[in-house]
């Protein structure tokens, strides 16, 4: 009998067993493991891993929304006021790898604008929209590739707020290749080669003066506790092709420009306080000074000009000198004041035959800032600008001034993420 008890229960478990078996048959294959993002902490905070690469990425950018009111005086036609708005939307992809000659980094700001044109006394421009490549670059081993601040400048209007800039200091993207050699101690040597047809401002005579070569540019840079500083220098081609065919020849055939700025730290005043003071020149090279940034000029400095007298074109000589400070009332609340002042000299053969004279020009201003909470910034800011002439220039409806000068209101609100 117990044999027979026995016999009965291994055929149930057999059976059953077999059943199981059948049954898991049946049932779907296991998921593999889900690959989760993980977080590279190497290069600070916001960077993840690429799933499946050993690239760390930081995907960030913000929206901003400019209101303007602004008013110009240009006597005697008297004063005209204007407004007009803008937005604006960034994207910033910052991808690094790890390599055995160091970080491979590549970096995109991507940026779109919607809103008026300048609505100045010259009309405004109306409704637009812009999609352009703000930087765009590679750096590898001491290399930089692709569309960046320029090395010459520094201070680059820290503090400035909007879209157009009222600002005198040199502050232009332009396309490079470079090289950045570190010291150690905070100290760095940085020699690039630059379109900068950007900065390029023509001639008297209306051509465009584009370079045939591209900028030489090299500066010596410090970063430390304290503070920092850097001195730049620029050496570029002016571009005389055109007029070597009309038997105008070119007294200045090489442009130059140098450039000194320092930052100072001052912890003593609040956490964040920092004070920059800043000062370049320029012959033939009037975009490395940023004198053609202030609005209430009637025209712009041109690298070169006509002399009459001598059938040569001859350069212009523009400085500039800037100071901004920054003070923290509060962690959440901080005030900048800005100011700065330029003068250009032209030939003064070409004034008394064009009426195109050299001047001088200042701005001074004043913003508050609030950011309510983190990564989002109210902005309320003033500058008043001014430019004297040496020479009386024709205004926009054709009469005579000595001078002219702007008021600017901008109310800015920036989402940072």
């Amino acid at each position: 009998m117990k044999t027979v008890i026995k016999n009965v229960l291994l055929g149930s478990v057999a059976g059953l067993a077999m059943v199981g078996t059948a049954a898991a048959a049946d049932l779907p294959v296991k998921a593999k493991a889900a690959e989760y993002v993980k977080i590279c902490s190497t290069y600070g905070a916001g960077f993840y891993y690429i799933p499946g690469t050993d690239t760390c990425l930081k995907v960030g950018g913000f929206v901003q929304a400019d209101y303007y009111w602004q008013d110009y005086d240009y006597l005697p036609s008297g004063d005209f006021q204007s407004t007009y708005f803008r937005a604006r939307g960034a994207i910033r992809l910052d991808a690094r790898t790890q390599t055995e000659y160091g970080t491979l980094r590549s970096f995109i700001d991507l940026r779109a604008t919607y809103g008026d044109g300048l609505g100045n006394v010259y009309g405004d421009g109306g409704d637009s929209t812009a999609i352009n490549l703000d930087k765009g670059y590679i750096q590898f081993a001491g290399f930089t590739f692709g569309k960046v601040q320029s090395f010459f400048d520094y201070y680059a209007d820290n503090n400035v707020w909007g879209f157009d800039s009222v600002y005198l200091t040199a502050d232009t993207n332009v396309t490079a290749a470079a090289y950045t050699a570190d010291f150690g101690n905070g100290f760095t040597a940085t020699i690039s080669v630059e379109d900068d047809s950007n900065r390029s401002n023509g001639d008297s005579l209306g051509q465009t003066a584009q370079p045939d070569i591209p900028a030489l540019i090299g500066n010596i840079n410090y970063e430390g506790e304290w503070g920092g500083f850097q001195i730049s220098g620029a050496v570029r081609q002016l571009d005389d092709s055109y007029y070597n065919t009309q038997g105008i020849t070119t007294a200045d055939s090489v442009g130059w420009a140098v450039l000194g700025g320092v930052k100072f730290n001052l912890p003593m005043l609040g956490e964040g306080d920092t004070l920059y003071l800043e000062g370049a020149y320029g012959s033939g090279a009037t975009g490395y000074t940023g004198i053609n940034g202030n609005y209430s000029s009637i025209y712009s400095i041109q690298d070169l000009y006509y002399n009459p007298v001598t059938n040569e074109l001859e350069s212009s000589d523009v400085w500039t000198i800037a100071a901004e400070l920054t003070h923290y009332f509060t962690p959440q609340v901080f005030g900048v004041l800005y100011g700065n002042y330029g003068e250009a000299d032209v030939p003064a053969a070409n004034t008394a035959a064009y009426g195109t004279p050299g001047l001088n020009m200042w701005t001074a201003g004043a913003s508050l800032n609030w950011t309510p909470v983190k990564n989002l910034l109210f902005v309320a800011q003033y500058t008043y600008g001014a430019s004297d002439y040496n020479a009386p220039v024709t205004d926009a409806f054709g009469n005579l001034t000595n001078s002219s000068n702007f008021n600017q209101v901008l109310l800015s609100v920036r989402r940072t993420f």
